[in-house]
């Protein structure tokens, strides 16, 4: 059975713009296209049904209100996340 596509309560106009994977926006995580294709391919299923993902003929296309949302949905998982990276380690959160 089909998960149910989420509703959203704010208008459109609150949510960052849209953009295609080869030109991702340095200011929405991951920051680049590489990291971002990454991103897609890993969780598409989960993007696609909050909407933050579509094809405009054979470019695929990031929807920043459902990309937004999902985000939001995946930042508990972050908070918990160590990594073995010394580096990462000693960042100021």
């Amino acid at each position: 059975m089909p998960s149910k596509p989420i509703r959203f309560n704010k208008p459109i106009s609150d949510y960052p713009h849209s953009w295609d994977l080869s030109r991702w926006p340095p200011e929405v995580w991951p920051g680049e296209s590489n990291r971002g294709r990454w991103v897609v391919r890993s969780y598409r299923d989960e993007l696609m049904r909050f909407g933050a993902l579509s094809r405009v003929g054979k470019t695929l296309v990031v929807h920043g209100r459902g990309y937004t949302a999902w985000l939001n949905q995946r930042a508990s998982h972050v908070a918990s996340y160590l990594s073995n990276n010394s580096d990462m380690r000693k960042a100021p959160v």
